[in-house]
């Protein structure tokens, strides 16, 4: 834990079960589960340095993003290994839309509905919506390939992905 809180910061480790059950329970209140801390990095350098301490130590993570799931695809499981959860909420930055390509780039973390609003300010959709677009992240629409209200027309999330940086689970 103090090698975490040397990477992300005192305030954005969080311990106890009144710190994390926000993130251990899902949406439902049905699936809830352990872990040891819930981290929460904000940027990609700190991600794999997050990522390259838990590995190192044999440390199973869990990746979160706005756990508004409805399976308990991102809790902690009830029994098995303890993992950290990562939490991706403070990579929610968002670029500027290219009015050319109407293309942005978005953190893990941004809310859909952020999305939304800055697509919509340079005159363009972002066509993929949820109920939960005030709380679903980018990243976990792009994990779960989400589809939403407007799939029809617009495809699922994946179909409006044209890049990914990613950082594997040994911080590469």
């Amino acid at each position: 834990l103090e090698s975490l809180r040397g990477i992300v910061g005192e305030t954005h480790v969080l311990v106890g079960s009144d710190l994390v059950a926000p993130y251990v329970t899902d949406w439902t209140r049905r699936y809830t589960g352990p872990c040891v801390a819930v981290v929460r990095p904000a940027s990609t350098q700190e991600v794999s340095a997050v990522l390259a301490v838990c590995s190192a130590a044999g440390q199973p993570v869990l990746i979160q993003g706005g756990n508004t799931g409805l399976v308990g695809g991102s809790v902690p499981a009830s029994s098995g290994l303890t993992p950290v959860i990562l939490s991706t909420r403070r990579l929610s930055s968002i670029g500027p839309v290219d009015q050319l390509t109407g293309q942005l780039t978005a953190g893990a973390g941004a809310l859909l509905s952020a999305v939304q609003t800055a697509a919509d300010s340079a005159g363009w959709v972002y066509g993929v919506d949820l109920a939960a677009r005030d709380s679903a992240t980018i990243g976990g629409t792009v994990a779960t390939n989400a589809g939403g209200l407007n799939v029809i027309a617009y495809g699922m999330t994946r179909a409006q992905v044209v890049g990914i940086e990613a950082v594997l689970a040994d911080g590469t």
